[in-house]
């Protein structure tokens, strides 16, 4: 566009040198058809703008680092032809507020429609927000634009790799002892309710002793006691503290899904929640199965931090104590006072990103998090 403005400037400069130099009067004459266009474009782009329209979509998910097509459509109602449009498309991850710009140049004929195909991704999970900042209409040279009202939005999003996480229930003074629901996967503490039957082995307890079933086949058998599971798990992830760390972020995101599809995996009923930080409350939703976990994962991947305000477990304890409960897992970049005011309600395991502070807390970082996370307990 900078160079054709300056080949305007000096076509232009060169005619009317030749006009002033020799008198000439086609010299003249071009110079000021060299004027006139742009002017007269300037005049048919306030009229063609209302009739432009510009639409967006997009592949409805990508997988990280991987390149979608973002296909942009543009309308001209008018018979009258626009010789440049520039576009220019914002992308905004509203997990970590990256943002990054797309523009293209084309040409719009009359009463036509065309469309602009861009390459689209992140190299970090979250929601992308691909919306039109700017069309602008240009005469021929590109000297005068006239920018045309276009709001045109579409959501695209950059799926977690979500890893295998081995998560163990442990009994604990919060846990509940008459549940009418038990673990398929382990066993448990609840004596009153059998896991499987299996022989006996050096170590087992006496009170594990089938005594019927090992009078009938003249050796011992043991029952192991069922987990009970219908106490609910609470997944949440502290989203004020955060710092401008994409990668911090993204391994976040990632340990917060897989969490939750092991969970699922193991038919254990939880909630998952995090606190909105634009509208200062928490949001949690109830996950029973697999329907309910892929439904709510879109919202999880633009639930945006920021550094400074009040916490989400303040806001959990002030606004959604009912939540609380046995099992607790916080996901967080670091530890603050209010997260230790959870221990009041249930059996906390804090999962920190980069720092520590307590002894019993599960510290990981963005490159090693997949082996720091694979086996926990909660």
């Amino acid at each position: 566009m900078i160079a054709m403005k300056l080949g305007w400037l000096l076509l232009e400069l060169i005619l009317w040198g030749f006009f002033l130099y020799f008198g000439s009067a086609a010299a003249f004459g071009m110079a000021v058809l060299l004027v006139a266009i742009p002017l007269c474009s300037l005049l048919i782009g306030l009229r063609v703008r209302k009739g432009v329209r510009v639409a967006l979509t997009a592949p409805a998910s990508l997988r990280k680092g991987s390149g979608g097509t973002l296909s942009i459509f543009l309308w001209n109602g008018s018979v009258f032809p626009v010789f440049r449009v520039r576009c220019r498309i914002c992308v905004e991850n509203q997990l970590d507020r990256q943002k990054s710009d797309l523009e293209e140049m084309t040409w719009l004929p009359g009463k036509k429609k065309k469309m602009i195909s861009l390459d689209v991704g992140s190299d970090y999970c979250g929601r992308l927000r691909c919306s039109v900042e700017r069309v602008v209409l240009y005469d021929i040279f590109g000297l005068i634009g006239v920018r045309c009202k276009c709001d045109a939005v579409t959501h695209l999003a950059v799926q977690p790799d979500t890893f295998g996480m081995d998560v163990a229930l442990v009994c604990h003074a919060y846990s509940a002892e008459d549940s009418d629901v038990y673990s398929q996967e382990r066993p448990g503490p609840d004596l009153t309710q059998t896991y499987q039957i299996r022989e006996y082995v050096p170590g087992d307890s006496p009170r594990q002793v089938h005594w019927k079933l090992s009078g009938k086949f003249d050796k011992l058998i043991v029952r192991d006691p069922s987990l009970p599971i219908t106490h609910d798990v609470l997944v949440f992830w502290e989203r004020t503290g955060e710092g401008e760390d994409p990668d911090g972020i993204d391994a976040q995101a990632e340990t917060v899904v897989s969490l939750c599809r092991s969970l699922m995996e193991q038919s254990i009923p939880f909630t998952v929640g995090w606190n909105d930080t634009d509208r200062d409350l928490c949001v949690l939703h109830e996950i029973r199965d697999m329907d309910g976990l892929v439904g709510i994962a879109p919202r999880i991947l633009r639930a945006a931090g920021k550094s400074m305000g009040d916490t989400g477990a303040e806001l959990l304890i002030q606004t959604r104590p009912d939540a609380l409960c046995g099992h607790m897992v916080y996901i967080a970049p670091r530890i603050g006072e209010e997260a230790m005011d959870l221990r009041q309600f249930g059996n906390v395991r804090m999962l920190l990103c980069g720092e520590g502070g307590m002894d019993d807390a599960i510290v990981f970082d963005p490159e090693h998090y997949r082996e720091q996370l694979a086996r926990i307990e909660i």
